[in-house]
Parts: structure tokens; sequence; C-alpha cells
């Protein structure tokens, strides 16, 4: 469930966030909790930069960070102190979940900071009321994990969310009745069950799906072996929003944590973070939006391993014996699975590898296949080059058995959603999609205009890009 990222901020609310001195609402009325909350950042010493105001006003979403005058590059916008970070470790009930960190271990890493967020959410007095306060009313979280079962099969079907879902509310279920749950229940003095519910557990996290930050294991640990540290709530940061073409990025630091442009941004700007090079399905699965095709150059599909092996065994004159033979020996080089998949971005395939290894290997004749198991996988023209056969400018070298392989793997995974793309490009111009639909049929075009643009381009005879 964990993630390096933030989410577009939603609120139901009218209220508009602005800098300390100058925080109204559209009717321009005082608001009282958005003056409590930039108060507490003013005296948490945030030092957000006069040149930008955070609101709604020029905001893609519902909340955002605007430059009011031009921005340089590598220009502090605000700095969060560690000190006001909230996770486990400067939680109020922190010594209760050091003392249980063995009871506590989870496939997940989150529930400390899952039990932190239902305690100090539900605790009036927390000192991070003032940011809590701004946060979204829970019912307005938007991620495919609060859609309904047919809304979930209907718009998301073919794009690889319907079963992370799945697992998340599986997941979810199990971590909270067999781990969050019991430790509740030795702690009934801190913990209500009847407030501190599944539902509200399931809320906390889409909350921190949607909002929160990990840090680079670099700044903690030179170990590479080393887990990867849990998330943390950032206030303040998680009030940008995301485009893969971002303008600003945060940083890490022994202190504090600063948002820093990574260009100059002209006044009137948005200034966006980075989620870090998602997906659209990634995106609409952990934070509830999508953007449009091609805005997002770090979009991918999925070539589920097992549509490589049923293509493969519907091709003319296959030998059935010998391609179990060669998948085994591809499973025991660990380069497929009967649950992987293969990765198609928009400038080809990013695991190209474990791609071109399988085609190199179920394309062989058998005695080609004999040889090559007998020399354990390895062969003269393997390390001839570095070349990714398998991008988009390379595709038209490929050999005809690998291209008709390819192709019919591509047309089985259009297979798998509802309606063709010609369908979909029609339904996105219509006015009456919610956003759900419309974030839905993002993710689906920018998946069927990936796959499609391969295919042409391995159909093109031409060899012209």
């Amino acid at each position: 469930m964990a993630t390096p990222s933030k989410k577009i901020r939603r609120d139901k609310s009218s209220e508009t966030l602005s800098r300390v001195n100058n925080a109204q609402d559209t009717n321009g009325n005082q608001n009282d909790k958005l003056n409590a909350f930039l108060s507490w950042c003013q005296t948490k010493k945030f030092n957000l930069n006069e040149k930008v105001t955070v609101g709604k006003n020029g905001s893609c979403a519902q909340y955002g960070m605007i430059a009011v005058q031009d921005l340089e590059d590598e220009e502090v916008l605000f700095e969060t102190p560690r000190p006001v970070l909230l996770h486990p470790q400067t939680s109020a009930i922190s010594k209760i979940l050091e003392q249980g960190r063995d009871q506590l271990q989870s496939n997940s890493g989150w529930v400390p900071l899952l039990l932190s967020l239902m305690f100090e959410y539900t605790n009036q007095t927390s000192k991070w009321r003032p940011y809590l306060d701004l946060c979204p009313d829970f019912d307005e979280l938007d991620q495919p994990m609060f859609w309904s079962r047919e809304e979930v099969e209907e718009e998301l079907r073919g794009t690889g969310i319907p079963a992370s879902v799945k697992r998340d509310e599986e997941n979810m279920s199990r971590e909270y009745q067999s781990i969050a749950l019991p430790f509740m229940m030795k702690h009934t003095d801190t913990f209500n069950p009847e407030i501190h519910t599944l539902d509200l557990y399931k809320k906390m996290v889409a909350f921190v799906m949607a909002y929160s930050f990990t840090e680079p294991p670099s700044i903690l640990d030179d170990d590479d072996d080393s887990p990867a540290p849990p998330p943390m709530m950032v206030a303040m940061a998680d009030i940008l929003n995301h485009i893969s073409k971002n303008n600003a990025k945060l940083r890490f630091g022994k202190d504090s944590l600063k948002m820093v442009t990574t260009r100059k941004i002209a006044k009137g700007e948005e200034v966006f973070n980075t989620y870090g090079e998602l997906a659209n399905w990634q995106l609409l699965h952990m934070y509830g939006f999508a953007e449009s095709y091609p805005e997002n150059i770090y979009d991918t599909v999925d070539i589920p391993m097992s549509v490589l092996h049923k293509c493969a065994s519907s091709v003319d004159g296959c030998d059935a014996n010998l391609l179990e033979q060669k998948w085994k020996f591809l499973q025991g080089l660990d380069l497929v699975s009967d649950d992987g998949a293969f990765i198609l971005g928009v400038n080809g395939v990013l695991t190209e590898t474990e791609m071109e290894m399988a085609l190199k290997v179920i394309c062989m004749s058998a005695t080609e296949f004999q040889e090559y198991k007998d020399n354990e996988g390895w062969s003269s023209d393997d390390e001839s080059g570095t070349e990714n056969l398998l991008s988009n400018d390379s595709l038209h070298k490929l050999s005809l058995p690998w291209k008709q392989l390819l192709i019919k793997c591509i047309k089985e995974c259009l297979t798998n959603y509802k309606e063709t793309l010609a369908e979909d490009e029609l339904k996105l111009r219509s006015e009456s999609l919610t956003k759900r639909q419309t974030f839905a049929l993002h993710v689906r075009i920018g998946q069927k205009k990936i796959l499609c643009k391969f295919c042409e381009l391995l159909e093109d005879k031409s060899g012209r890009r």
C-alpha cells in the first residue's frame, strides 16, 4: 500500500487558503479554520515565501499554490520543520507504539502511522489540530476503494485497478482485525473501538495513500539493503497539486523539509509538486485523479505475462509441450511469472530485459532452445549491445515472429476493456460525465493509446517512426 506521494487536495467547504495575512474565502469572509492553520504554520516557522499564495483561485483543483510574483529556479517556497511532521515518533502515543512495536509489524508497515492518525484525528486537543481541521472531509475522498463494486467494474475493467482495490480491501481488513484491533483492546484508555473502527481505519489508509510523503532511504541510512522508511504526513507540502511535468519538488534535510522550485515560475502560474513517476492508473488508484492524454509522460499499461503465454500457445504450429518447457525455464530464471506483467510506457517497453528474453526463448526452435538450456541461458549475442530493441524507435528491427507475437498480445489486451478507444474518446466529449467517469476515461484512453501506438509501429513495414 505504501507510496512516496501526495494528491490533489479536496474539501467540500468553500474555504480558500491564502497567505497568513490574507486568508479569505471566495466571498471575502475571514475563515477561522484557515487563519488558525496559517497562524500555526507561522508559529512553527514554515517560512512561507511571500511570492506565493495558497488557495482556490487559479488552482486546477480545490486548493493549490499560486505564484503571485515571478519565482526563480531553486527558490524555496516554504519549509516544514521536522518537529511538526506527523508520524509515529512525533505522535502523542509514541511511547505505547514503541512499546508495542513488535506486535505492530505488517506487510505494509503502515499500522503505527494509521493508529497515530486515528488517535490524533479524534483527539480535539491534538497539537496538529489546525492541520487536521483543514484535512478533507473523509467522505469526500474519491479513490476507487470508495467506489461501488459496480462502478469499479463498469469504469475500470481492464485497467488493473480492480485487482489493486481488491488487494487493498483484503489487506486493510486483515491488518485491522489481526493487528490494530488487538493492540487497541490492550490500550482502551487510549483507543475506543467504537470510535476507532475499521471504517475509520480505511479512511486513514486513503488519507495516507493520498497525502503522505516517504523519506528517501539514503537520508536515513547508507545501507542499500535497509527497509524503506514508512510514510509520514507533511503539513503544507500536501497542498500542492501534481502534474508529471512538475515545477517544484520536496527536499529532505536534517532539520526541515523544503519545497523548492525546479525552474523559473511566472506570476500567475500554479506551483506543482510531483508525486513520483506514476502512471494514470496509479494516480487514480492512490490519489483519486488522473491526467488527460498525453499530459502524463509517465503513463504506462501492463501486458500480463499470462497474455504472452496464451498468445504464444495460439500461434499456428505451436508445440504445446515445448512451450511449457520454455515457460518453466523462464520462470526458473525469474523472468516471468503467471501473475506478473510486462510494463509498456509511452516510449516502449520499460521491462525490456524480461520481455526481450521471453520473446527470444519462446520464438526459439527446439534445437536452439536445447542449446540455450545447455549453456544455462547464455548465448554469444547476449552481451552484443545495450540497445533497447523494444523501444518505439527500434521496433522496426524486430524479427517477424517477435512482431507477430507482440501484435497478438496487444490485440488480446485491448479485448479486456469494455469499450474500444474510439468509443471512449466519444464518451469523453460528453458534458454529463461525473468526475469519476472522467478520470476513468483518462486512464482507459491513455492505456489504449499506448497499446495502439505500439501495435501501429509493429505493423508499420516502412520502418518510419
